[in-house]
């Protein structure tokens, strides 16, 4: 989980440097519900946003522990 903070935090580093040149494009998504937790990046421009529940990694075929998850590629997308 930690590693996923990590990775997300390096994302909205990127973020918040667009945000420098561009007047608060981007915000940060971020809510924690007892032990889960929900991190994404909203663009205002666009509209568009990335969300990934931290829920996901329990049982979910899709994920691996040793990958991080295709929302934070999606996010790093958003963000260029």
């Amino acid at each position: 989980m930690r590693k996923l903070l990590n990775v997300f935090d390096d994302i909205w580093s990127q973020a918040e440097a667009r945000n420098k040149t561009e007047s608060n494009r981007f915000h940060r998504l971020f809510q924690q519900k007892k032990r889960y937790m929900h991190l994404g990046i909203y663009d205002s421009v666009t509209k568009k946003y990335v969300v990934f529940d931290t829920i996901n990694l329990v049982g979910n075929y899709r994920y691996a522990d040793v990958k991080e998850p295709p929302e934070f590629a999606e996010m790093r997308n958003l963000v260029k």
